[in-house]
Parts: structure tokens; C-alpha cells; sequence
């Protein structure tokens, strides 16, 4: 069996594309158990899938509103702050902020039931009203979509099974969530956003090493992809906030140096030519000269830092024309030390986060995003217990003017 008809179980492996006023975004995401007899698909694609070949591509595009729900008059909403049903995360009041998502059901019984978990956009607060937005994230822009079969099985249920929607599948769950409002910045930072649970001096908490994988093998790879995508052989490399993995391509010939908070961690880190023991916390000035690096990478720590925007503006300064900046992480944390911001924002938002840290500096160009989910746990993973699925990988990436 080599071909894909309605009589197939299809693994499909989904690479959307879209462009914001900030970004170039991408999202990728493996589909599993695609029936074509009983899913649904925006217009074209499954005519389009039909016979496709084992490892075989379709590619197609489409307007505003067309693989997404588009958008209606009605999607623009005021409410009554009143009505806005406060929430407490972590001791602390979640309270609206101009271009944020919320679910629905936090407006208020008067619009949603209080169990709505659709996002909304928050466009503008007063004294008096909220004004929010309730179209889908990617209402707005066009995309492309490619589809590659990836594999394919005899589908021997004739009947019954589920039935699957997978553009509300790969779509509905975030993406589009990065972008900024078209009228303004997005409000991340307010006051005790970058507050953690446990404040202690991080040198303490960093004091014994941990020499742990902090995501599984297959995210492993395919952060090290997008890495490697980006970087060139020769290139002088800055790992920030290091450890003992630097997440680059074995290939990739690259002198790497490496600043964290635990020695031993780093000299576990055969890829490093250099190990510098340096607290961006409490001190984000990067101990290099201008112009020093032909690349940065900041690996599932970003979400530790308490200072960013000075951090993304230090990575530029260190940074030579054109050099990268990547800043790759997932869903996996210490929670006593990572930001309360970064634990109530949506994982799509967090992108956005990161990717306003950069825009904010004025000093980066080509910005992008990469999301990559739903891949397979490898069988020997630790966590296979608990979770079959690949921890996500998210990516920020620009590079210096």
C-alpha cells in the first residue's frame, strides 16, 4: 500500500505558513489516524490528497476565511468590566490586558457560559467597558498550507471511529495567538509579571548541577534542526544560559561559548570552547564586546529570565550584523523559578512574549516563529508512561540589523 484513497488510515505531516506585521510564522504538526472518508478538510485539500504517494507533497493557499472560520461583524464585542470574572493564579488576580487572549467564558454570563474555553482578544479596556475581539487568531491572513504523507495503513473500520476536523484541530489550539494587534504592542509586563515563586538568589538554586535532558529525544531533534537551519559552519556561537546541551547539529563544525549559572553542568557540554559562569538575572549585561558573535541561542531558559527586553537588547549588542538570535523552549519547567507571566500565558502567547522582547529592541530584523506538535514520544523516553506525545518545541528567532 503505497497510495492514499478513502479506504487508508493517513499520517500527515501539516507545515502551515503566515506572515503578520511582526513575523514570518510557521506552524508543524503531525496528524495521525487521517481518515479522507470521514474528516473534514478545507476546500481543495482532499481531492487534493486523494492517490497521493507515500512520501509525497501537496501544497495549496488560501484566502482570509477560507481554511479558518472567517470573520463577521459580530466577532467585535463590548462588556462591561463588571462582568470580567476574575480569576487567581497563584495567589495573584488575572485581570484583562489590552491585546491578550482570554477564554470567552472570563467576559461574564452575559455573552458566554462561564465553561467556554474559545480564545478572545481583549482590544482595548476603560474605565467602564472591555472591547474584545472573537474571531479566530488567523481570520485574518492568508496561508499556506503543505501536507506530506507520511505513512499509511489499511483502515479496517468500514464504519463508526471518529470523525476529525483538522483544521480546528491544528489550528483551533493557538496558532495565530503570537501575533500582535494590528494598532498596538500587546501589554506582557505589568506589575509583578516577572515575580517567581521562589525569589532566592538563583545561584543558590543552581548550586547543584542537574544533568538531565529537559525535553525528550525527538524534540531534542527537531530543535537542533531548526537551529542548524539557521547557522552556518565557522560561526562563532554564544549558547546563553547554558547547560549541558547546546541543541546544535553534531555536523555543524562551530566554535561555541557557553554562559550559565553551574559549572559542572557546562564542562558536561563537549560542544563548548568556553565556559563563563555569569547570572544574567541579576545582571543582564552581556560580558562581551560589541560585534562578538555571529550567533545566540537561548534553550529552554528563557522563561527564567526576569529581565528579557534588557536581554534581548545585550544579544543584539553582542551580536555582528546580520547575526542570529534563536531562542528556542517548550512546556517543560522548575516551577518555583520560572516567571508568573510565562505560566499564565497560553503557550502560543508565550511566543509572542518572546517575540516582543526582540521587536521592542529595534534592533532586529526577519523575525519569525516555528511551532512543531504532536510528534511521537520515543518508546525508551522516561515519560513514555505518562505521555506518548513529543514535548512541543517553540521557536523566536531574528536576526541583528
Amino acid at each position: 500500500m503505497t497510495r492514499l484513497d478513502i479506504n487508508c488510515l493517513a499520517t500527515l505531516n501539516f507545515i502551515i505558513n503566515w506572515n503578520s506585521n511582526q513575523a514570518l510564522h510557521q506552524e508543524i504538526y503531525l496528524a495521525r489516524k487521517v481518515n479522507l472518508w470521514r474528516d473534514i478538510f478545507p476546500p481543495g485539500m482532499k481531492d487534493g490528497l486523494m492517490d497521493l504517494e507515500k512520501g509525497k507533497s501537496i501544497s495549496l493557499d488560501y484566502a482570509p476565511g477560507q481554511a479558518v472560520p472567517a470573520r463577521k461583524p459580530s466577532d467585535n464585542i463590548n462588556t462591561l468590566c463588571k462582568n470580567f470574572t476574575a480569576r487567581r493564579f497563584q495567589g495573584r488576580s488575572i485581570t484583562p490586558r489590552p491585546g491578550r487572549f482570554y477564554p470567552r467564558g472570563m467576559l461574564g454570563g452575559v455573552h458566554f457560559f462561564p465553561q467556554d474555553q474559545r480564545p478572545c482578544r481583549v482590544l482595548s479596556i476603560d474605565d467602564k467597558t472591555i472591547s474584545s475581539d472573537l474571531a479566530h487568531p488567523l481570520s485574518d491572513y492568508p496561508l499556506s498550507i503543505k501536507v506530506r504523507l507520511e505513512d499509511l495503513a489499511q483502515n479496517n473500520c468500514e464504519t463508526g471511529g471518529r470523525l476529525s476536523h483538522w483544521m480546528e484541530e491544528i489550528l483551533g489550539t493557538g496558532p495565530g495567538m503570537q501575533a500582535g494587534t494590528k494598532d498596538g504592542a500587546t501589554e506582557y509586563i505589568s506589575l509583578g509579571a516577572l515575580d517567581r515563586t521562589d525569589r532566592t538568589d538563583d545561584q543558590l538554586f543552581y548550586k547543584m548541577p542537574r544533568l538531565i535532558n529537559h525535553i525528550d529525544a525527538q524534540a531534542d531533534k527537531f530543535l537542533c534542526h531548526e537551529y542548524g537551519n539557521r547557522l552556518k559552519p565557522g560561526m562563532r556561537i554564544l549558547d546563553l544560559m547554558a547547560s549541558m546541551n547546546s541543541h546544535l547539529p553534531s555536523e555543524l563544525e562551530a566554535k561555541v561559548d557557553g554562559l550559565g549559572l553551574n559549572q559542572k553542568e557546562m564542562d558536561a557540554n563537549t560542544r563548548l570552547s568556553n565556559r563563563i559562569v555569569h547570572d544574567l538575572n541579576l545582571n543582564p549585561e552581556l560580558p562581551f564586546a560589541n560585534d562578538s558573535y555571529d550567533a545566540l541561542l537561548c534553550s529552554l531558559s528563557i522563561e527564567y529570565a526576569v529581565k528579557p527586553y534588557q536581554l534581548a537588547r545585550e544579544a543584539a549588542r553582542v551580536l555582528r550584523p546580520s547575526g542570529v538570535f534563536m531562542i528556542g523552549f517548550s512546556n517543560r519547567w522548575f516551577p518555583s523559578k520560572v516567571t508568573r507571566i510565562w505560566q499564565e500565558l497560553h503557550e502560543f502567547e508565550r511566543m509572542g512574549l518572546v517575540l516582543d522582547t526582540l521587536d521592542q529592541t529595534g534592533h532586529f530584523k526577519d523575525l519569525e516563529t516555528v511551532s512543531i506538535r504532536n510528534w511521537w514520544r520515543p518508546e525508551d523516553d522516561p515519560h513514555i508512561d505518562k505521555t506518548w506525545l513529543s514535548d512541543p518545541i517553540y521557536l523566536v528567532a531574528g536576526k541583528k540589523k
